[in-house]
């Protein structure tokens, strides 16, 4: 396997795995809101933290990576 290849493949890998984590807290985010009732105040906080990632990522947005529902 060429050195190229290999480095793709390790990327891929990983952006899986990190892909399969962000799932799987999303699903425990959305759990803890409708056991908790506090839909509201999870969102809000979900947006001030993407507000505040976007500044640091000059815009890069992660959710642009999440497959759509």
């Amino acid at each position: 396997m060429d050195s190229k290849e290999k480095i793709l493949d390790d990327i891929t890998s990983v952006v899986e795995a990190l892909s399969q984590k962000i799932e799987t807290l999303q699903e425990q985010v959305d759990e803890l809101c409708k056991s908790t009732g506090e839909c509201s105040e999870i969102t809000t906080a979900h947006k001030t933290l993407l507000a505040k990632k976007e500044r640091k990522l000059n815009g890069t947005d992660i959710n642009t990576l999440r497959k759509k529902k």
